[in-house]
Parts: structure tokens; sequence; C-alpha cells
């Protein structure tokens, strides 16, 4: 569904824009292959760096005129050893300091906590509002790392007609839709244009000839297809999954978009 999509989405950007979180995940927090973490301090390199921030999607439920989903978010951060401290503790100090780190840590992640309920509604209310009556549990050593914090869980709730993805009820085979958006969340394929394309054949895209800003480019192609590189220029190219990633799959086709806004008038050749 494009809402839990959105609100991902939403969560990873409010993350990397708080000047405390260097990490953001998904998934199952007690199964590492299912997660997806993304670290902010060096992207290309497969690590955790903390603090992190993890969002669950634990249920949802459908009203009348809206869908109610219930997310679990995780706030923690690493315990520190006395003997890993630059200033390092000794005696009675290093037993207090080893028994006060995790109440610090869950002071912080509290913190960092209200920071969300707080600032998350009023910069993303447009698109949803939360439940802020939230109960917050702790906890110390709960997962791999020697970690503490929290968890709270929240009520997302998303106007009905923003909870349902738009994609085309019949879609044609070997078609790409194509668009490019200011915001994720208006991705529209009733609004996108058509081309045709096939398996394993270069897509010569132009996104939006007339914009005047960067925008976030998005398209949707049957999902059997697949993709490594994207070229504008020889000096303007790169991974195709450095600068895409999948927005969401349903009806057997992949939306794919960019993570960042970026160039739209310039023709795109993706393969």
């Amino acid at each position: 569904m494009q809402s839990w999509n959105t609100i991902k989405r939403s969560l990873k950007e409010f993350s990397e824009s708080h000047p405390l979180v260097n990490s953001f995940g998904t998934g199952n927090i007690l199964d590492p292959d299912s997660t997806q973490i993304t670290n902010f301090v060096t992207p290309e390199i497969d690590r955790v760096y903390y603090p992190l921030v993890f969002a669950t999607l634990d249920g949802a439920r459908f009203g009348s005129n809206s869908a109610t989903f219930t997310v679990g978010l995780v706030f923690m951060d690493k315990i520190e050893e006395s003997k890993k401290v630059a200033d390092r503790p000794t005696g009675s100090d290093a037993l207090n300091f080893q028994t006060l780190q995790p109440d610090e840590v869950m002071s912080d992640m509290t913190q960092l906590a209200g920071d969300f309920m707080i600032k998350y509604q009023r910069t993303f209310g447009n698109d949803f509002d939360i439940s802020v009556d939230a109960n917050v549990d702790y906890f110390v050593d709960r997962f791999g790392d020697r970690v503490a914090g929290c968890r709270a869980v929240v009520s997302f709730n998303v106007p009905l007609a923003l909870s349902v993805c738009t994609i085309p009820t019949e879609m044609d085979p070997d078609t790409c839709y194509y668009g490019g958006v200011e915001a994720t969340n208006q991705i529209d394929l009733y609004d996108g244009s058509t081309l045709a394309v096939a398996i394993d054949k270069p897509i010569n895209i132009t996104f939006d000839g007339s914009a005047v800003s960067n925008l976030f480019l998005w398209f949707a192609v049957p999902s059997n297809y697949s993709f490594s590189h994207w070229y504008r220029s020889a000096f303007d190219q790169g991974s195709f999954v450095d600068l895409f990633e999948v927005y969401d799959t349903q009806d057997g086709y992949d939306i794919y978009v960019t993570r960042w806004q970026t160039e739209a008038t310039v023709q795109m050749t993706i393969q």
C-alpha cells in the first residue's frame, strides 16, 4: 500500500534531518535478514551507526473515511563500555559508569522519541496525523549489539483516498508509466506518461521538459524488469540502485522513484 510506503519514506526523511539520528531501518528487527537499514554517515557501506530509529508495521484498520496504521517506533543507542571511553573511569567510577550508562541512553532516547512525537506532526501533518497518546516501553540489551532505548507505538491516520495506491486496474504489458513530482506522495500513474518498452532493452525517458526545478523522478515497469545503470551524459551517470529505489509493488508492476530530487529536463537512459 502506498500509505505505508509514504509513512516509511517520511520517517526516513525525518530521521535523516534530525541531528542525533545516524541510521534508519524497517522490517522485522528480530530477523536481520528481513531488515532494511540505511546509515546516513556512510550510505555506501553496509553498517549500522547509532543512534538508530527503526519502524515496524504492527497492524492496520480501515474506517469509513480513513485508514489507521499502527507503527512501532524503536529508538536505540549503544551502551558504551568504560574501557572504550577516552577518559576511562576506574574503580568505583567505572562501576557507576556501567550502572548509569543504560539510564543515560534511555533518557536520551526518550527525548529523541519526544522530538518525533512533537515535530513529526508539524512537518508531515498534511498527509496524515499521528496519535501522540502513546505508551513507551524501555529495554536494555534486547538486540544483537549492546544497546538500550525505548519503543513507542503510534497510530498514523491516513485519509482513505491516500491509502490506496493509484495504479490503473488494467495496465498494458511492456509499458512504462513515468513522471516527475515535487513530493513522492503525489505519484499517480493515472497522470503519468506512457512509453512502450521491452525487457532487457534500454529505456529512454524525458521526465518533464518544462520543469523549472529538480523533481523526484518515478517510473513503473513490469516486475520482471531489472536495471543496473542510468545515464544522462558521460559525466552524469551511475549505478541504478544509487539513484533509484522501489517505491511500491502492485499488480505485477514495480514503481521506482529517485532517492532525492534531481534534474528532470534532460533525457535519461535506464538500462
